[in-house]
């Protein structure tokens, strides 16, 4: 039986002590990182070469980069956004809406600064870490884990 442990930070936005922190303590396989900051994401890339990292932009992220990953772990199949292009801060249904219409159990976004780990039994699941490096909002990070087709989510 294999598990997939994934960190997933979003909106560091130039703040990297939470992410080093939680990467040390967490010991990840795996990283998503949801944009606001790319920069961030790939200094995190350089300090820990040996994890796999999924970095995409956000919308105070400019030059090239990727909007949005589709990718599948485990048997779990995963949408990364980082969620402005979705309207997140309206509401989730430009989530859901993204997450069906590619065949997603779990979207995965940020934007909003505010943590979500939402599951109503239907599916995409829903999942935000919150803000890594927000100045007005609780900082924190989501971890991931991923086994036989299911997957678990905490917010720290």
């Amino acid at each position: 039986m294999t598990r997939v442990k994934i960190a997933v930070f979003s909106d560091s936005h130039g703040y990297m002590d939470l992410m080093v922190a939680a990467v040390e303590e967490e010991q990840p396989d795996r990283i998503f990182f949801l944009g606001d900051n790319l920069r961030d994401g790939k200094s995190l890339a350089r300090l820990y070469p040996q994890i796999p990292m999924d970095l995409l932009r956000g919308n105070c992220d400019f030059g090239p980069g990727e909007d949005e990953r589709i990718l599948e772990l485990e048997g779990v199949r995963f949408l990364l956004v980082h969620g402005h292009r979705q309207g997140a801060k309206s509401g989730t249904e430009g989530l859901v809406r993204a997450g069906r219409a590619c065949g997603a159990d779990m979207v995965c976004f940020g934007h909003t600064h505010q943590a979500v780990n939402l599951w109503d039994g239907t599916l995409p699941r829903l999942f935000n870490p919150g803000t890594a490096g927000g100045v007005r909002a609780r900082r924190g990070y989501g971890i991931l884990e991923v086994r036989d087709g299911r997957v678990e989510g905490w917010l720290k």
